[in-house]
């Protein structure tokens, strides 16, 4: 690639993101105002005087939605068969156990918020080959950005339709250095738009090629930092003269250039999870039939073909690429607020007892509580002064402000119940539980953009390992018995033969979702409570019977009920020494067997 190719495409990238931004500048500005009420903005739309008391109910109402609960994995096979079953399992397993070693928790936390200030939040997941770990190598990092730092394609408005995206990010130049390899030379070229010369922008564009796959091109001020076409595909260097890679390259000047890696070819026999076996010399096949001839076993690579990015929505709304803020909705009932609690306080302020003397009085009075002391003069009568109480009836503007809380609450769809707060209208604990299932209720079309949104992300980490995990990656898992089993994800179990052509495909044809009662499963009061009424109404057998104790004291341990463990050993102990031994039959001669003579 020439200097002057890399400065057009470098040209060409930066006009194409300062004209979608451009265009998206109605929607930032929109975004900012939203982050600023959650803030609690004293701005008065239509009006240069700014509040002087805010009662932030947007970062109230906003707080009370916002959720700690990670929806579990699930994925099904479009074809049920017992390999894909297992395959299935595999994936459910492989993405609980990424829930537990990243951060999700605070990605979550990120999330929520982002989700009901904005309308919207913006995942993107990466694969790291500098991660290792027992072993293994690589792995995927998963990011919760702000989506003001995303730049979508003007007027489209789902991330699989687009033909490109730009993210930006905030980042210093030592890690840009870092990550992208700059030699001194490269790394002169960095420079910073704003004041701190250390902090840059760097963008990051994913686009289309012709045929489809996704390719990346990244940039910092004037200075390309990368330039993928085919961004999924396994790079390897090749010399342009011999077509060999470079480590085999015997060219004295070799001419280098990176080349897709379509395929790979087995040295040796490749043991799945089931047992099955692919060989690492496979006959060849011509015409349909199979020849004597072997040759080495040829097995595809797995390349994704949507974008690493996934948008959650609040709730949906028409020709929007994110979905409708909260903040929008609550912020006429926010800005009266504001001006009723300003105009409380004003009153407030300018009330007082005013005293009132006569003209002959020789006293200068101020305002401060006992700052003056009035003294009478001999003869003169008291009558002569008095006060004047200038107090501001304030009832009317205090019923107010609370008549558009409770507006604001409405719009939502939240009752005092569900923040926790005093409520008459329930005169029973039944009754309360009713009124809170009901508020959620309201509240669920978020929860279900919540959960597709991280059925897509899981979608995304298993194309990724199908992609790039090279070694099984190791997992575990509890039975139904509490009992520890360890397993693997092998991204060599989703491959599929065809005898026909015989060619090796890869099955990743499965429904993504989220399983329902993993959400239960992290109220864990609930079903500490739940498992303990089971126990107490024999549904899980005689509640005196050691058996039953151990089947509840398992159920609790999987529920991560305190000291549940050793519950568990003791009972078990107890039903091992109850449970009586077979007797072993004596050894009898051939002559005794019933069918010696048959």
């Amino acid at each position: 690639m020439n200097l002057s190719h890399v400065a057009d495409r470098l040209s060409f990238f930066k006009e194409l993101y300062r004209k979608n931004r451009d265009k998206q500048a109605a929607l930032f500005l929109r975004l900012e105002r939203h982050l600023a009420q959650y803030k609690g903005a004293k701005e008065i739309d239509g009006s240069a005087e700014a509040a002087s008391v805010v009662r932030n109910i947007t970062y109230e109402l906003i707080e009370s939605q916002v959720s700690t609960q990670i929806p579990a994995p699930c994925a099904e096979a479009k074809h049920y068969t017992e390999q894909n079953d297992r395959n299935a399992k595999a994936i459910e397993r492989l993405c609980l156990q990424l829930r537990n070693e990243l951060p999700f928790e605070k990605l979550n936390d990120l999330d929520e918020r982002y989700t009901y200030i904005y309308g919207g939040s913006v995942w993107l997941v990466e694969w790291d080959n500098s991660l290792l770990y027992r072993g293994v190598t690589g792995g995927v990092r998963v990011s919760c950005l702000n989506p003001m730092d995303f730049v979508p394609e003007a007027e489209v408005y789902d991330i699989e339709d687009m033909e490109y995206c730009f993210l930006r990010f905030d980042t210093t130049k030592n890690a840009i250095i870092r990550r992208f390899s700059l030699d001194e030379e490269e790394a002169a070229g960095l420079s910073s738009d704003g004041d701190d010369e250390d902090v840059l922008e760097m963008v990051v564009c994913f686009w289309r090629n012709d045929d489809g796959y996704i390719s990346q091109f990244v940039y910092s001020g004037d200075t390309v930092l990368s330039d993928l076409e085919d961004y999924y595909a396994r790079k390897t260097q090749k010399c342009r003269r011999c077509e060999k890679k470079r480590l085999l390259c015997t060219c004295e000047a070799p001419s280098l250039y990176w080349a897709n890696e379509e395929e790979e070819m087995l040295s040796e026999d490749i043991l799945l999870s089931d047992g099955r076996v692919i060989p690492a010399y496979s006959p060849t096949v011509q015409n349909g039939e199979c020849g004597e001839q072997l040759s080495p076993t040829r097995l595809p690579y797995y390349r994704p073909r949507r974008f690493p990015i996934v948008i959650r929505k609040n709730t949906s709304e028409e020709k929007s690429l994110f979905g409708q803020s909260d903040c929008e909705f609550i912020r006429p009932q926010q800005q009266q607020i504001n001006k009723i609690e300003s105009r409380i306080l004003q009153k407030l302020m300018r009330s007082g007892i005013t005293p009132i003397l006569p003209d002959d009085a020789e006293l200068t009075l101020d305002n401060s509580i006992f700052g003056q002391v009035i003294k009478l003069r001999t003869g003169d009568e008291r009558e002569r002064y008095g006060v004047l109480d200038t107090t501001p009836a304030i009832a009317q503007d205090i019923e107010q402000s609370e008549r558009l809380y409770q507006h604001a609450k409405r719009i939502i769809g939240i009752t005092d119940s569900y923040l926790g707060m005093s409520d008459s209208t329930a005169q029973s604990g039944y009754a309360k539980q009713i009124q809170v299932q009901q508020a959620a209720g309201r509240l669920d079309s978020k929860r279900k953009m919540k959960q597709a949104a991280y059925a897509d992300l899981d979608r995304i980490l298993f194309e990724f390992f199908l992609a790039y995990a090279d070694e099984p990656r190791p997992l575990s898992y509890r039975d139904a018995f509490g009992k520890p089993h360890h397993t693997a994800f092998n991204r060599y179990d989703f491959l599929l033969y065809d005898e026909e052509s015989g060619r090796y495909t890869y099955d990743d044809g499965f429904l993504f979702s989220v399983d329902q009662n993993g959400a239960l499963e992290q109220q864990r009061d609930a079903l500490w409570q739940k498992n303990l009424e089971n126990l107490q109404a024999g549904t899980l057998g005689d509640p005196g019977d050691p058996a039953t104790l151990l089947h509840y004291w398992q159920c609790q341990e999987r529920a991560h009920y305190p000291y549940a463990r050793e519950n568990v050993e003791y009972f078990r102990a107890i039903t091992e020494r109850e449970t009586p031994t077979p007797p072993i039959a004596p050894e009898r001669s051939e002559e005794e067997l019933p069918y010696a003579n048959a």
